[in-house]
């Protein structure tokens, strides 16, 4: 492990070289800047170029350094396919959690639909941390747009998420590529992360006023493990009102829903069958504990898929993972927020009704139910317990409402 590596593991430290970086940026280093390639730009939006006046060599296909606090880059192919027309590909380069790359998918297609001549190297850091998942190397496997999929030896800073460490990717990146990391702006004043993605690689934004939704890709024929795990529940689920998924916990907060055996028989005697990710010690014929061991995500979400063909189905979430999905598959999702975001708005589709104990004001009204300090136990100083009882009040009424509007679509 190297000094820098070891160095970011106290935050601390890293927070002092990150304000020190950016007091440099904002003072004396304003005056002695060096001028950037034409394909990238730090701070806003690239403007169309002819002509590059930086020589063209190894340097210049990745970017010039990390990031500085509150930074954001933006892209522009064309500019670099103007300064390189033999230009190769894109490496592009991914440090997330699977939800995280959901949002990537729309603008993931709408880039390769623009460059389809470009190939597309997807690079995945192979470390569970904070900021990553490697199983986002088999979602990028599954997506028609990826020649070849790597994986790498990367690290996260603890101050700059943007700045994780993705050096040893470099060694799999052929000449001739673009190295590109997939970033997105995060913030209360970003209307959505997809809408975010498009902008940071100056893509319009299919027409409509509708955010595009998640992508999936599954095969033609199911695996063999979905195929039969969809043949069991769909026979028990014929005998039930709907099947109803929950995913009741998350890794980027740590917290997995204390009350899930007491919710989930609770759902089984409301006449639903119902099917987890979340362990349960719950024994009953009409529930099914999913084994992510043997699932990929995108077989889990391929199972639900079929299931959603032949039956009702419901899913009801934390705010991960399953918020993007649920979008992706159009799924009514009762969305639990279990603290306060007030970013939150960056991960909402219309198909998600928000159970919360804030009043966000950058989501509907009436896509939100407010909880009362009597609905919830507190976790912790951050994270709230709702009771199980009110979940259930919540999502009938999510049910009410369905029945009301028949079209839930999540655009």
């Amino acid at each position: 492990m190297n000094i820098q590596r070891k160095l970011w593991k106290c935050r601390p430290l890293c927070l002092a070289w990150e304000s020190l970086r950016y007091c440099w940026h904002k003072t004396l280093g304003g005056f002695i800047r060096k001028p950037y390639c034409i394909w990238y730009s730090f701070g806003k939006p690239c403007q169309a170029c002819k002509k590059e006046y930086l020589p063209i060599h190894a340097d210049w296909y990745r970017l010039p350094r990390p990031l500085y606090i509150h930074e954001h880059v933006f892209y522009n192919i064309d500019n670099a396919l103007k300064a390189d027309p033999n230009l190769k590909g894109l490496a592009l380069i991914f440090f997330m959690g699977i939800g995280d790359y959901l949002y990537t998918t729309p603008m993931l297609a709408a880039l390769k639909a623009k460059y389809p001549k470009l190939k597309f190297y997807g690079y995945v850091s192979k470390h569970f941390d904070r900021n990553n998942s490697p199983i986002v190397a088999s979602m990028l496997e599954t997506n028609p747009a990826f020649e070849k999929v790597f994986t790498f030896d990367g690290y996260r800073n603890p101050v700059i998420w943007k700045n994780y460490n993705y050096e040893d990717a470099f060694k799999n990146i052929p000449e001739g590529f673009l190295a590109v990391p997939v970033y997105y702006e995060y913030g209360v004043d970003i209307p959505h992360r997809v809408k975010s993605l498009f902008k940071t690689f100056q893509l319009p934004l299919p027409s409509g006023s509708e955010t595009p939704r998640p992508v999936f890709y599954f095969p033609t024929e199911p695996a063999p493990q979905v195929k039969k795990t969809f043949a069991e529940i769909n026979s028990l689920a014929k005998k039930r009102k709907a099947v109803v998924f929950l995913q009741l916990d998350s890794r980027g907060s740590a917290y997995t829903y204390p009350h899930r055996d007491d919710l989930i028989r609770r759902l089984l005697r409301e006449g639903y069958f119902v099917l987890s990710v979340t362990p349960s010690a719950v024994v009953d014929e009409d529930f099914k504990l999913l084994d992510i061991k043997k699932f990929s995500f995108n077989e889990t979400c391929h199972l639900l898929d079929l299931i959603k063909k032949e039956h009702k189905l419901y899913i009801i979430a934390l705010n991960s993972v399953f918020w993007a999905a649920s979008a992706g598959l159009d799924v009514p999702n009762l969305g639990l927020q279990h603290w306060i975001d007030k970013k939150v708005h960056n991960l909402w589709y219309p198909n998600i009704t928000v159970v919360t104990d804030y009043i966000y004001k950058k989501l509907p009204k009436n896509k939100m139910i407010t909880a009362k300090e009597s609905d919830y136990r507190r976790h912790n100083k951050k994270i709230i317990d709702y009771k199980p009882e009110f979940i259930i009040k919540c999502f009938d009424r999510m049910l009410a409402k369905l029945e009301e509007k028949p079209s839930c679509k999540a655009d």
